[in-house]
């Protein structure tokens, strides 16, 4: 259990971070270099950023303890997050298909998270 919830702690921060610089790039959309400046002093950039790198150091310490094998298939929940994310917070819409395919993700997720 411990390593599900290491991971599911990887997990969140990299979607949190992610979901950070969407919005970040919503306020200040890369149209040319000079946008680059802003978009970086954001402090919603940034904020996704340090979140980005606590996420690395709890996967290096999941990494240190950890099959490889077993806990790299469960990072595959970020997409499950992301696009809920993407659902909830930007109003973005998904299909059938794409549905099925975030079912298809969880199932797999849940086969390798078995002992």
């Amino acid at each position: 259990m411990t390593i599900i919830l290491i991971v599911l702690c990887n997990v969140i921060l990299l979607v949190t971070g992610q979901t950070m610089w969407k919005y970040a790039l919503n306020r200040h959309p890369l149209r040319s270099t000079g946008d680059i400046l802003p978009l970086l002093s954001d402090p919603i950039m940034l904020g996704g950023c340090l979140l980005f790198a606590v996420a690395t150091i709890v996967w290096f310490y999941a990494l240190s303890r950890y099959d490889l094998s077993r806990i790299y298939p469960l990072q595959s929940m970020a997409y499950v997050l992301g696009a809920l994310s993407g659902i909830l917070l930007f109003k973005e819409t998904m299909t059938v298909v794409q549905w099925s395919g975030v079912f298809l993700i969880v199932a797999g997720a849940a086969l390798v998270a078995k002992p």
